[in-house]
C-alpha cells in the first residue's frame, strides 16, 4: 500500500466516522419511528471510520508502506539505488523462463 493510498484511507475513515456521528446525534436527538436502526448505522459507521483511520494513521508511523520510488517495501532499512532491485527483477524473469513459467 502506498504511502499516499493510506492517506486517503485517513481521509475516508475520518469523514466515514463523522458522518456516522452525525446520524447517531441527529437519530437521538429527533427520535424517527426506527431510531435504533439509524444509532445502529452511526455506530457501525463510526466504529469503521474509526478502526481505517487509525489503523493507517499506524502504518504511516511505522512506515509500512511501499515507496513508489524505491519500488518495494519501504522498512527504512533498504539502501539500494534501483540498481539491485532492476538486477533481482531481471533474475526473475529468467528462472520463469528457464522453469518455463
Amino acid at each position: 500500500m502506498t504511502r499516499s493510498r493510506l492517506y486517503i484511507y485517513i481521509l475516508a475513515g475520518g469523514y466515514l466516522a463523522y458522518t456516522g456521528f452525525g446520524l447517531a446525534k441527529s437519530a437521538l436527538e429527533q427520535r424517527p419511528e426506527n431510531f435504533m436502526l439509524y444509532l445502529a448505522a452511526g455506530i457501525v459507521f463510526v466504529v469503521i471510520g474509526g478502526f481505517l483511520a487509525v489503523k493507517s494513521i499506524q502504518k504511516l508511523i511505522k512506515n509500512e508502506y511501499i515507496d513508489s520510488s524505491a519500488g518495494g517495501f519501504d522498512d527504512g532499512t533498504r539502501e539500494d539505488t534501483g540498481e539491485e532491485r532492476k538486477k533481482e527483477i531481471k533474475e526473475e524473469i529468467e528462472h520463469e523462463d528457464r522453469n518455463g513459467i
